[in-house]
């Protein structure tokens, strides 16, 4: 059985146990158990047995996770432990509501003393009796038998890999031009003064040919003739070191004789061995090829290949794994590859499939469902190859291609040309440790095909979800967040987006590689995709429902049906389709131990108040619903960590909010968001629909409840609070939220200043700092004495006059957004600044009302995009040689004074990408006309740029 299988039942276990003893669970029991007579079941002593038991089983999975044992018994007992610990969890969670009930009605003591009565004693009799008295009479048996066999036999070690790809692998792969057209020069050393020995990086996923593109460079001519000698190894994920060793002295040998025979070789030692290889590289200028390498270690084991030869000799090392590259290469010497675009894609594929026809052109009666097996391939040459391959056997009819089509998914696992690829594609998940395994298939299993993952948003259904271990010292939030680079790092998921800095804010999964995890996920029933006709039998268990499609409306509920939703902790919403929901939350009265729900788009206007009785409720998301008011009844969820009310009508909070103790992420920006729109309409219209622009003014009009929510420093452990009305109590209390690490305020008044300034003071660890001043007010921030350590980003939306004397301070920012600072003409902010060594963007709106900016050499080195707004006397802009060595985007708008000629330095900036140009005079549009860099830029564009921090 494979070992990961003992691997993963032994984690569950651990957590489980972690569970029972925990201050939740033990005061849960012990307040059911509360004034019962002496003849009652002591329950807290039978709890306090069954964990230990649990930790005896834990124990003997350990032992067995390395063992070689495989029987259907043992499979059988597996799947044994695994319902009785999926039963134990279930009546743990149960204990759990039933104790939350208690708090708000005193019969539920009870209703939850008769529960746990009636399966403690079945449970107990499972694992106590039955689970040990099977695994000692069939299991311990066995294993015997089996280690007496292994000793027997002993163990062989398996051979390196060590033969070079096959040459039709490479040859039929198009798109590789451009790679090698970087990879070549390097090898040659034409982009680098430096003739030093130089390793050279091949990164990406699993079949984006990697090793194809290594053998096309090998093999170039102009590299054969510029090199004296050339070896190629396999190291994959075991290998022996001294093999290799002896393997490259082989390919040597052949252009230079050694003083040893093959036999010698074959016997010699690692030390004889290194001395061989020195004497056969020795004046040499080589190429060694270290091929699908996936640790550090196996980087260590080959470091002297570049302390020998002479100066210009090359190591080319492909890896799926980032930390691989980045530890041998420099950035510079490190290729990335990315998968092929569509056209590309699809020239691959007619090329493979349709290698009959003289022209490799798709009938057009076949294109539709070509094209869509294509666009499955995502852009993967080895499937492309591989899918090509297959088709090219089929009948050339349309049905035929539309059923492998809709059979794809289900052939990954049992055609055998699927079979291998799919292997391939898994090999990284194969290398991932067991709690990043979970994560991975979460992403795979609860997201819609293709979906763009934002990476705040995953890690907090990873840790609603108890899928993120703690760690001493760190929050929940930063291990997933180490969790999500690690899963990036590896090529296991796909960054979709950056910000300026290089900072992963986005992932998506590649489409087959989702497929394939499906596959693996299906034995575990990690998740159920319910559509028009429900779920299937095999998924009924799934502890996790993700709805992708409208639901018109389901069928009564039956006896069943109350099992199914029972046994649900997850229910996640992906269509906004207000029936789909309604006829989930119609029946909330069912899903009693649900951990997250998440409703986003989902159009309701209200929500159930059967849902405020989800008292396990850990994530309740209602962002970008219609929902205008949040009831008290909230105050009953009270291990809530996370709620999402961001894109609501939400305007206030019930006080009862302040009683959510556990409560980590609290978001927010309804009035906020309103008065940014609302500002911008001078910059661009919006909205042509007159009534929503009423209704909009409408609501801004509105007396907002004041100290609505100046209770929140009751709930201590707060890790992000956005974007919330400030008033005097709200932001004296502030203070006690030390553990933030995103803030955002409106409406904060100049007399606030001194006292936000004390509390933002004490917030050692904020990361994100956003506050808006209220109309016409100031933002008076001059005594705050320094700005938190770590701050990454800052968005102050206010008239300052003159630039903050701690701004010099802010080391770590990375992200800067002025907006309607009305700093006065003396009081440049340009030399202040400058000073900002980690600054990648800056955004200036209406922020400055001087005449000039001058951004000077050797200043702003790592500034990547710059946003210039209505700046409306600035009239002369300058950028001198050797400034902005870094910016890739410059962004120009209604900069009214800003002519033609008084724009200077646009040729000196290397990096320059883009430049987009909106609403500026006629003559700095024509200067301009003729630069390739100009981007044609659409009034949403200018405006969303421009408020790009919302």
């Amino acid at each position: 059985m494979d070992p990961l299988t003992w691997a993963v039942l032994s984690n569950y276990l651990a957590s489980l146990c972690k569970d029972l003893t925990s201050a939740a669970f033990q005061a849960a029991i012990t307040a059911i158990s509360k004034n019962r007579g002496s003849n009652s079941m002591d329950i807290v002593h039978e709890f306090d047995n069954l964990t230990k038991e649990l930790r005896s089983i834990q124990s003997f999975l350990r032992d067995m996770e390395h063992s070689k044992l495989d029987s259907e018994s043992l499979v059988n007992w597996v799947e044994e432990v695994k319902e009785a610990a999926r039963d134990f969890e279930a009546m743990t969670e149960q204990i759990v509501y039933y104790a939350h009930a208690l708090v708000w009605d005193k019969s539920w003591r009870s209703k939850a003393y008769a529960y746990i009565s009636s399966y403690l004693p079945k449970l107990k009799e499972e694992l106590v009796n039955n689970i040990p008295q099977r695994r000692d009479r069939y299991l311990k048996p066995s294993l015997v038998r089996r280690e007496e066999q292994i000793c027997s036999s002993g163990r062989q070690m398996r051979q390196p890999h060590e033969e070079l790809p096959h040459e039709t692998m490479c040859t039929d792969v198009v798109g590789m031009e451009q790679n090698e057209a970087t990879v070549i020069p390097w090898l040659l050393g034409e982009t680098d003064n430096s003739q030093r020995n130089m390793v050279i990086s091949i990164c990406g996923m699993g079949g984006l040919g990697k090793t194809c593109l290594a053998r096309r460079v090998y093999n170039d001519q102009l590299v054969r003739r510029h090199f004296d000698c050339f070896a190629w190894v396999s190291i994959s994920k075991t290998y022996n070191a001294e093999e290799l060793s002896r393997s490259i002295i082989r390919q040597i040998i052949g252009t230079r004789e050694v003083q040893a025979t093959p036999d010698e070789l074959d016997r010699s030692s690692r030390a004889a061995l290194l001395g061989l290889l020195d004497q056969c590289l020795h004046q040499k200028r080589y190429v060694i090829v270290l091929d699908d390498v996936w640790s550090r270690n196996a980087c260590d084991d080959f470091s002297y290949l570049l302390q020998n030869g002479k100066i210009g000799s090359r190591v080319i090392v492909t890896t799926r794994d980032h930390h691989v590259a980045a530890s041998l290469s420099l950035d510079s010497h490190i290729l990335n590859l990315q998968p092929l675009p569509e056209s590309e894609a699809w020239s691959l594929f007619c090329k493979k499939a349709l290698w009959k026809d003289p022209n490799k052109s798709c009938p057009r009666d076949l294109e539709f469902w070509a094209r869509r097996i294509v666009a499955k391939c995502d852009g993967l040459p080895l499937a492309i190859l591989t899918l090509g391959s297959l088709m090219s056997s089929q009948d050339r009819s349309s049905l035929t291609w539309k059923h492998f089509y809709l059979g794809i998914s289900s052939q990954l696992s049992n055609n055998e040309m699927l079979v291998t690829m799919s292997r391939s594609l898994m090999l990284g998940y194969d290398d991932l440790p067991y709690h990043l395994k979970q994560c991975y298939l979460y992403c795979g299993n609860v997201f819609p095909e293709s979906r763009i993952i934002k990476k705040n948003w995953l890690l907090r259904l990873w840790v609603a979800e108890g899928l993120v271990e703690d760690k001493r010292g760190m929050t929940s939030e930063e291990v997933a967040e180490g969790y999500f680079d690690e899963l990036i790092l590896r090529s296991m998921l796909q960054v979709a987006r950056k910000d300026e800095s290089g900072k992963v804010k986005a992932c998506r999964m590649h489409i087959l590689m989702r497929e394939v995890s499906l596959c693996v996920s299906k034995a575990d029933k990690l998740c159920a995709v319910f559509h028009e006709e429900g779920v299937t039998e095999d998924e009924e268990k799934a502890r996790r429902i993700s709805v992708q499609k409208s639901i018109e409306k389901l069928p009564a509920v039956r006896h069943e049906d109350k099992t199914l939703l029972s046994r649900l902790r997850s229910l996640l919403f992906f269509v906004d389709d207000e029936a789909s929901a309604a006829a989930f939350l119609t029946r909330a009265k069912y899903l009693m131990l649900l951990k997250v729900l998440e409703l986003r788009n989902v159009p309701i206007d209200h929500v159930p108040v059967e849902v405020f009785d989800l008292f396990n409720l850990s994530y309740l998301s209602l962002r970008d619903t219609k929902v205008e008011v949040l009831p008290k009844y909230v105050e009953r969820l009270k291990i809530l960590k996370t709620l999402d009310l961001r894109g609501t009508k939400v305007i206030c909070l019930p006080h009862e909010v302040a009683r959510l103790k556990e409560l980590r992420h609290l978001l927010m920006d309804c009035v906020y968001v309103l008065k940014k729109i609302k500002k911008g309409r001078r910059i661009i219209n919006l909205v042509s629909d007159q009534a929503t622009m009423s209704k909009i003014d409408e609501l801004l009009e509105q007396k907002v409840p004041t100290g609505t929510i100046s209770w929140i420093h009751n709930i201590e452990g707060l890790l992000t609070l956005k974007t919330v009305e400030a008033d005097k109590r709200l932001i004296a209390n502030l203070a006690a939220l030390i553990q933030l690490r995103s803030l955002g305020l409106t409406n904060v008044r100049a007399d606030d200043g001194v006292l936000l300034c004390d509390s933002i003071s004490k917030m050692g660890h904020l990361l994100s700092l956003t506050i808006d001043a209220a109309s016409d007010e100031a933002l008076m921030l001059d005594s705050l004495p320094s700005p938190p350590p770590h701050l990454r980003k800052l968005v102050l939306d206010g008239q300052l006059w003159k630039v903050p004397p701690w701004f010099d301070l802010l080391s770590s920012l990375t992200h800067l957004y002025l907006l309607d600072s009305q700093l006065e003409a003396t009081c440049n902010p340009i030399p202040h600044l400058e000073k900002l060594e980690s600054l990648v963007h800056l955004t200036l709106l209406r922020a400055y009302n001087g005449a000039q900016l001058c951004f000077r050499a050797n200043t702003f080195l790592r500034l990547k995009s710059l946003n210039i707004a209505e700046l409306k006397c600035l009239s002369h802009l300058d950028m001198e040689k050797d400034a902005l060595p870094s910016l890739s985007l410059l962004h120009l708008s209604r900069c009214g004074d800003l002519q033609g000629e008084r724009l200077h330095g646009i040729d000196n900036l290397p990096a320059l990408r883009h430049l987009y140009l909106q609403d500026m005079p006629e003559s700095l549009m024509s200067s301009l006309g003729g630069d390739h860099r100009l981007k044609a830029s659409t009034g949403w564009e200018s405006i969303s740029k421009s408020m790009s921090w919302l």
